[in-house]
Parts: structure tokens; C-alpha cells; sequence
């Protein structure tokens, strides 16, 4: 019997006449805006757009869906750019809404860095309407099991509900914070080690020594928290570099600077940042313009480099170059001053050598610079603040380990995500591009380097509806021959 497959000339047939059936997996920002712009095209060739996302609202995923009102963007609104093709959306809803108007304090010189809470809220009224006439199916269940079978993909959820498509976005978001290896295991199962996420639902007394692992802005954020619950006992932060996240500008400035480089390495894009800063500077305008100036262009940046180049940055330069991407807001800076005046909080440069617990405090030694510089702490509580484990994404949720486990996903070789093309296409063990399995967002950071903020991830959501929506399927049929001997 002789077997040939080959495309069915009545069933083969572009999406744009075959209806194409899209799931995402994660009801985020990167989710949430993909699926609202499949929504808008979806007269053109999308007849399914699901969603999994177990919270009640799309669009704010963990990081926008805080009630914590002491917990800012650290981007002014006007420069959020969260919708494409309508870059003030976000600025004008608050307007409109009157948010301006109960929150007060979101309006500074260098504009207004409005709650996370509210950016949350302005998602959701997005992304509800289309949710209501059904352009949109919600599936509020976390997902277990994505399966491939034949030419669709089979999703199930934890409550048992099962999706079938042509095309899965998977878009998950970051990991999170890996606990020190150094915490017992203990700490962690009586809430005396937490994530910075829990400190709402913790109860936390307010005269605790409490220890903030790590002093990006997550850490930051958890200080901030703390004092909104009118925490006053001792805080201390601990930085391996000692570095904190530098403060916005005030006023309003341009980006300014060229990061075109034909062959970039590392060295020659610290020495371009440093010129520019001079330059910069010497004419009276913030060094600020020029990170935002290699932010816009760091893509096709990280992308033109090698990739031993793209590892030397991540070795030497990445502390520097967050502490001046991820600014802090006007508040936290403010916070920032106050507490710098108060006993009560202190910053410590090291890094974790043991935690004990053999009584009631929590018994941590650091360890400094110096080989012999070790430092002895009694703490109440730890947070970890350390951002996203990205180096084990992949083994955080049950259903991507299966598929790492089956070859079907790989982390890339930078540790920072999963492998992708330059399409957002999911990359297979053995090298292989996948069309209908796409990964959105900063799990994409290796691929893309700069893939973090919002207005990144919009224009990437952009790209890939377009890839979606100009696939072809291609339907086979087999035939079999009888051949005789």
C-alpha cells in the first residue's frame, strides 16, 4: 500500500475564507491587547478568540490587578501608548472618568503616574465590551493541558473546560521571584518568607524588622506598601550591587540620540550612551532622553548583536542599564526622601550567605564585598523582591513544562524566556519555527531584548495579528494507492 499525503484542492484555502480559531492563554496586558485587536479584525478571518485568564477582569493580570493604591505606574500616562493606533487612550480615560480628580497625586511635573489599579480599570473597559457581545470568550479557569492533535490544539482548563484551536498565543507573562535558595523551606509555608505580591494578604505587624530581598522597583513597591499599611518598624533593603532605581525627569523632553550600529557590541553601546549623555547634558537636557532613545531602539539593537555580545550585556551591563530604564515614579522618590530621613530604613549591599530560624526571629547573615565582611541580622519577616525567576519560566506552570518536556518549547539560550523567531513563532527542541503556536510578551526577552514596557508589547501585539491573520491553512488528504508485486 502506498501512502501520499498532499493539500486537498476542495478544502485548502486561505484564513481569510476559512475562519481561524485563536486561543490565549493569559488575560494580562500582552493577552488582553492581542486578543482586543484580533477583535477588531476578526471580520476578516478569525471566527474563535478565547482567552484563559481565572480573574474576573482582562487586561490587568497581576501586575495591574492590585487594590494597593499606594502603588504607582512609573510611567507618566501620556507615554503608556497602550492601544495601537490611539497613543493618548489611556490619558484621555482618566480625563473622562474622573480618576484625575479623586487621585490628585498622580499629577506631577513630569506628568501624571496614575495607580496601577487604574490602568487595570482602563484595560478592563476595553476588553468588557467586546467580552459581552461575544466577540470575546473569557474562559476564567487557569489552563492544565495543551494538547496537539492532528492539525488544532486541544485546551483544558482547571474547572474542565475544553478549546479547540487553529492557533495558540501564549502569553503567560513573567515568572515569579525565585525564593533564595539560602530561605528554609518552612519560612515559606508559615508566611515568614513572602513575594512582594503577598504583602497585602499578609499580616504583617507594624513594628517588624522586615528584610527586602532585592532593590529594583519591585522592592520599592513593597516599601511603599508597607508604609501605606502604617508599617513603622524597621526595613531593610539588600542589593548584591548596591544600585536603586534613578528618578524620572521633570518636564516634558523628547528622546534623543542615534543607537544605529552595524555590528554592536556591548563596549561600543556603553560608549555611544556615554557620549550621548555628555552631549546631552552639556546642551541643559536630561540624561533620561537618552535611555529613552536606546529603549525605542533597543530592539533592532539586540537583535543586529551576536549572541556573545547579547551575554557580555547581560553580564556587565544589565543592573546599570535597569536602574536607568526602570525609573521610579514621583512618589516612591518622594517616599524615597522622607524615609532617608528616619532610622527605620536602611539599604545593605551583599547578598544572602545563610537564614535561620531557631526561635521566634529569623537569624540572616550577609555577606559583603569583602570576604570577610559578613553582617548578622534578627528579622521579623523576608520579601522577596528579586523579579522573575526567567531562567525556569518554563517550570512554573504545568502545561509549558509538558511541552518543554515533549520538545515541543525551549528556553532560549540567553535564560531569559522561551526561544521565538523574529515572528514570535515558538521554537521546537529541534530548531523548528511553529506557526500556530506564538509566544507574546517578556517571556519573548531573548529574542528581543526590550520587550518589557507597554508600549513595546502593543506594537508586538500588532505584529502578531498580522502573522495570524495572513497564515495559510493548508488542509491534507490521503491517498492510498494498492500496488501489487
Amino acid at each position: 500500500m502506498l501512502r501520499i499525503t498532499m493539500p486537498d484542492p476542495q478544502q485548502s484555502r486561505s484564513r481569510h475564507s476559512a475562519q481561524t480559531r485563536v486561543a490565549i492563554i493569559g488575560g494580562g496586558y500582552t493577552g488582553a491587547i492581542i486578543a482586543f485587536h484580533l477583535a477588531n479584525r476578526s471580520h476578516e478571518s478569525v471566527d474563535q478568540i478565547a482567552i484563559f485568564e481565572p480573574r474576573a477582569s482582562l487586561g490587568a493580570g497581576l501586575a495591574y490587578s492590585t487594590d494597593d493604591a499606594s502603588l504607582r505606574l512609573n510611567v507618566a500616562a501620556h507615554r503608556m501608548r497602550a492601544v495601537p493606533g490611539d497613543p493618548g487612550a489611556f490619558s484621555s480615560w482618566l480625563e473622562a472618568t474622573g480618576r484625575l480628580s479623586i487621585d490628585v497625586a498622580s499629577i506631577t511635573s513630569g506628568g501624571t503616574f496614575a495607580r496601577r489599579r487604574d490602568f487595570g480599570a482602563f484595560m478592563d473597559s476595553l476588553l468588557q465590551p467586546k467580552v459581552e457581545t461575544g466577540q470575546i470568550r473569557h474562559v476564567r479557569e487557569q489552563l492544565v493541558r495543551l494538547d496537539r492533535k492532528s492539525n488544532e490544539w486541544i485546551l483544558t482548563g482547571d474547572k474542565g473546560t475544553v478549546v479547540t484551536a487553529d492557533v495558540v498565543v501564549i502569553a503567560t507573562g513573567h515568572a515569579p521571584s525565585k525564593i533564595p535558595d539560602q530561605v528554609p523551606a518552612r519560612l515559606v509555608g508559615t508566611k515568614r518568607c513572602i513575594g512582594a505580591a503577598e504583602i497585602a494578604e499578609s499580616q504583617i505587624d507594624a513594628n517588624e524588622h522586615v528584610l527586602i530581598v532585592g532593590a529594583g522597583l519591585t522592592s520599592l513597591d513593597a516599601l511603599a506598601s508597607l508604609r501605606s499599611r502604617h508599617h513603622k518598624g524597621q526595613i531593610s533593603i539588600l542589593s548584591r550591587t548596591g544600585l536603586l532605581p534613578r528618578k524620572q525627569a521633570g518636564g516634558d523632553f523628547t528622546p534623543f540620540g542615534d543607537f544605529d550600529l552595524e555590528r554592536p557590541t556591548a563596549r561600543e553601546v556603553l560608549k555611544r550612551i556615554r557620549h550621548l549623555v555628555q552631549q546631552v547634558t552639556d546642551q541643559g537636557m536630561p540624561w533620561q532622553s537618552v535611555m529613552d532613545a536606546l529603549r525605542h531602539q533597543g530592539q533592532p539593537l539586540w537583535m543586529r548583536m551576536q549572541a556573545s555580545e547579547q551575554a557580555r550585556v547581560l553580564r556587565h551591563l544589565r543592573r546599570w542599564y535597569e536602574v536607568h530604564r526602570f525609573r521610579m515614579p514621583p512618589q516612591i522618590e518622594a517616599l524615597l526622601r522622607e524615609e532617608n530621613n528616619l532610622p527605620t530604613l536602611s539599604f545593605i549591599t551583599g547578598h544572602l550567605k545563610s537564614v535561620r530560624m531557631p526561635e521566634d526571629k529569623i537569624c540572616v547573615e550577609i555577606k559583603g564585598a569583602k570576604p570577610s565582611a559578613v553582617q548578622k541580622l534578627q528579622v521579623d519577616r523576608i520579601v522577596v523582591a528579586t523579579g522573575p525567576d526567567q531562567k525556569n519560566v518554563l517550570d512554573y506552570q504545568g502545561f509549558l513544562k509538558d511541552l518543554a518536556t515533549s520538545g515541543t518549547l525551549q528556553p532560549d539560550s540567553l535564560g531569559l524566556g522561551i526561544a521565538c523567531d523574529k515572528h514570535c513563532r515558538a521554537i521546537s527542541r529541534g530548531g523548528r519555527p511553529q506557526a500556530s503556536l506564538m509566544i507574546a510578551g517578556p517571556l519573548t526577552r531573548g529574542t528581543f531584548g526590550e520587550i518589557t514596557g507597554v508600549p513595546e508589547i502593543a506594537a508586538q501585539a500588532t505584529c502578531i495579528v498580522e502573522t495570524i491573520l495572513r497564515t495559510t491553512v493548508r488542509p491534507v488528504r490521503i491517498i492510498e494507492i494498492s500496488t501489487h508485486d
